[in-house]
């Protein structure tokens, strides 16, 4: 067998390069040196018939970079060719009615890849794009994300995105929600976990990836444009939408700490102690909430010093019977 790449030299090669370094004769059909020759392992010698010299390494190593370097462009060429290809195959079968198959689903397993489909598709919306941010993002991605949702917005698609209650908070967010919502778009917040989520048009979708133990996948998402899945995560994100609470920057609210004149608690308070009854640790609360642990404590101990209490189940027996416990 010869080699696999031009780094690699099978037994029958070694074996008659070897013989060639001994100064043997060769015949022009011995084995492996056809392939020896064509990699420039081995050169023929122009003065003696049938003797072969090997490459200056010099000469070999340049050859070899050459070779491998070739490779490497024709395959990033044809890597690049992939997205046109597919989107041209989608083209066509738009054209004829074809429907997608309900198993097309794409497992996007890096960033790039997911930022490029994401991208493709959302400024490419003709009627809603419906996004669900439960992380924190970074001033880079926000401003990366903000176009993508102000240009949909101006040109009359519909643009919804629910964020955690905890991200009103953040500077950044609340001047990129202030941009957004200028622009046409809503933005809300829930102050419960729910999963990363983006749909366009009911016609593609990107979610979380978990692995065979329900581990999250990071940084690579699942796409389809099964038209079904579509509609049912529209279902479920509108029943989170219904749920949430309006951002509008110029607005005060509850979860900046101002828990209004008739109430005792905040919002995100009543979050966090709806929690603790139910049994969770502080630690998973705040991954929940997307805020630290001593972020949850801290809140806690404020509304336990506001109300007068020293303990937590001081507090946990009078959030059991308060009125306050049926407010949103």
């Amino acid at each position: 067998m010869p080699g696999t790449t031009p780094t690699q030299m099978c037994d029958i090669e070694m074996e008659t390069y070897r013989r060639a370094l001994r100064g043997e004769l060769l015949k022009e059909d011995e084995p492996g040196l056809r392939n020896l020759l064509a990699r420039g392992v081995l050169v023929a010698n122009p003065f003696h018939h049938g003797i072969y010299v090997p490459a200056p390494p010099h000469y070999l190593e340049t050859q070899l970079h050459a070779s491998v370097l070739r490779s490497l462009t024709a395959a990033v060429e044809e890597f690049a060719q992939i997205p046109a290809f597919v989107r041209e195959l989608e083209a066509e079968q738009q054209r004829h009615g074809q429907p997608f198959s309900p198993a097309a689903s794409v497992h996007l397993r890096s960033v790039d890849a997911v930022n490029a489909e994401t991208i493709r598709t959302t400024m490419g919306a003709s009627r809603e794009i419906l996004t669900a941010q439960p992380g924190f993002r970074s001033t880079k991605v926000l401003k990366g994300a903000l176009n993508r949702h102000m240009e949909p917005a101006r040109r009359g698609v519909t643009v919804r995105t629910i964020y955690r209650a905890s991200e009103r908070g953040n500077t950044d967010q609340s001047q990129w929600v202030a941009e957004v919502t200028a622009a046409g778009a809503e933005v809300r917040t829930l102050s419960e976990s729910f999963p990363r989520l983006i749909l366009v048009d009911r016609a593609h979708a990107f979610f979380e990836a978990f692995d065979e133990d329900g581990v999250l996948i990071p940084k690579t998402a699942w796409y389809t444009q099964d038209r079904a899945v579509c509609e049912v995560l529209a279902l479920y994100f509108y029943t989170g939408w219904e749920r949430a609470d309006p951002w509008l920057p110029d607005a005060k609210d509850e979860y900046t700490g101002d828990t209004g004149a008739e109430h005792k608690t905040t919002k995100l308070q009543r979050t966090i102690l709806r929690s603790v009854v139910a049994g969770r640790g502080y630690d998973q609360i705040g991954k929940d909430l997307g805020v630290s642990e001593r972020t949850v404590s801290v809140h806690l101990s404020n509304l336990r010093n506001a109300l007068g209490f020293k303990t937590l189940p001081q507090l946990t027996h009078w959030w059991a019977t308060s009125p306050e416990r049926l407010l949103s």
